[in-house]
């Protein structure tokens, strides 16, 4: 049997109070935190993987916020294009309007102040700004407007001076989307209305031509203009019998149409009208005009200056109904389309999103199960190390009053 020093005994029994005591103040901490890993010793496997829970969760949360910033600049976004729509559907209203052939100059007068009226507003939505001040489609050039007015201007008053940058927004690990939409996609790469003019004649006495079949005009045009090699947009009209005109290339010599003919009455090839006055042999040449673009609020404001110009003729105030028409429908398509590029962005994000919550909430969970206290766990811990303190403790009192003399007695 081994001999137990006095010093030992109390060596022994302070030791046990005191881890005693250390227990019970790491579940009062417990309790009192809500967490069981006090400090990475107590589970250095499951301190790690908090670690990593933890840094995870983080990432998750900034994925939220820019996913909340994402879809709150597409939805700003969204508003100023259908807000634009509906300007350019009453403008586009106004233009059908104004054809009436009843209606004199003073009254085309009265419906440009209209038209005046929806492009300054279509110039002020086209150059929106965000909460930030940021002009929402001037691309990267965000502090400057992104379309701006010139005056003095000869060709295009309204000009857009932004770029073309896209700004995009990191929603989740695998899944960056777009932020913003460019003013030069969606507004000023608009294609114009397609013409031609007559270059040459030769024997004819009268030549003039009109693009009455705008769709037929537009497919034959797509189809046959060359932008590499110019001479091969040049077409010639040879008179070739009293009743018949042959339609040619003058680069290559083929033969497009053939169509009927009578001298000064008004023909139709590939949806353009010609009135032409002359006989067998005789000649016109006809160009197919380059692509043109144009800006929505440049078109509003052309037609806006044609409605007010008392010398505009007849024929031309048809012509300036027909490119406004034309280019107030092609702009409204690519806002169209815009729309549904920002619609579809929206359905995107808000999935991520949701993806985004469902990851978080298992992350969490994860996590609760490796570091949060079991109360129920804690509190019987608590009363056992309670009661093991007071025996300790008890015990300690006991031993320590033990002496010789307590024996003789």
């Amino acid at each position: 049997m081994n001999r137990i020093s006095t010093n030992q005994l109390y060596d022994r029994s302070i030791d046990a109070i005191t881890r005693n005591q250390g227990d019970l103040s790491d579940l009062q901490q417990q309790l009192s935190t809500g967490k069981k890993l006090l400090r990475p010793s107590d589970d250095p496997v499951g301190a790690a993987q908090v670690v990593r829970l933890t840094e995870e969760l983080d990432k998750l949360t900034q994925y939220k916020r820019n996913n909340d910033l994402l879809r709150n600049s597409l939805e700003q976004e969204e508003v100023i294009l259908s807000s634009i729509n509906d300007a350019l559907n009453r403008a586009r209203t106004l233009m059908i309007q104004s054809g009436n052939g009843a209606y004199d100059k003073t009254d085309l007068q009265a419906i440009g102040i209209e038209v005046g009226a929806i492009r300054d507003e279509v110039f002020s939505l086209v150059n929106s700004q965000n909460a930030n001040g940021e002009y929402i489609f001037a691309g990267y050039q965000s502090q400057t407007a992104a379309f701006t007015y010139d005056p003095t201007s000869t060709t295009a008053q309204y000009a857009f001076a932004g770029d073309d940058g896209i700004n995009r927004i990191q929603v989740s690990d695998s899944v960056t989307l777009q932020a913003n939409s460019s003013g030069k996609a969606v507004f000023e790469n608009v294609t114009a209305r397609l013409t031609s003019s007559i270059t040459a004649t030769s024997g004819t006495t009268s030549t003039a031509s009109r693009i009455s079949q705008q769709a037929e005009f537009d497919r034959f045009h797509q189809q046959n203009y060359d932008q590499v090699t110019p001479a091969n947009n040049a077409f010639r009209a040879t008179i070739i019998s009293a009743d018949q005109v042959r339609i040619t290339n003058v680069a290559s010599g083929a033969t497009v149409d053939t169509l009927g003919f009578v001298s000064g009455q008004p023909f139709v090839a590939k949806g353009i009208e010609f009135t032409v006055e002359g006989s067998v042999g005789n000649t016109f040449d006809f160009q197919l005009n380059p692509p043109e673009k144009k800006n929505v609020v440049q078109t509003l404001n052309d037609f806006f200056t044609a409605l007010n110009d008392v010398e505009l003729s007849d024929s031309g105030f048809r012509e300036s109904i027909s490119d406004a028409l034309v280019g107030i429908d092609n702009s409204m398509k690519s806002i169209a389309n815009a729309t549904s590029s920002v619609g579809g962005r929206i359905n995107v994000a808000t999935s991520v999103y949701e993806s985004t919550l469902d990851i978080e909430i298992a992350n969490k969970s994860a996590r609760s199960v490796i570091e949060d206290v079991d109360y129920a766990e804690a509190v019987s811990e608590l009363s056992k190390q309670e009661t093991a303190l007071q025996a300790a403790q008890a015990t300690f009192s006991r031993v320590t009053g033990l002496s010789l003399f307590d024996f003789i007695r």
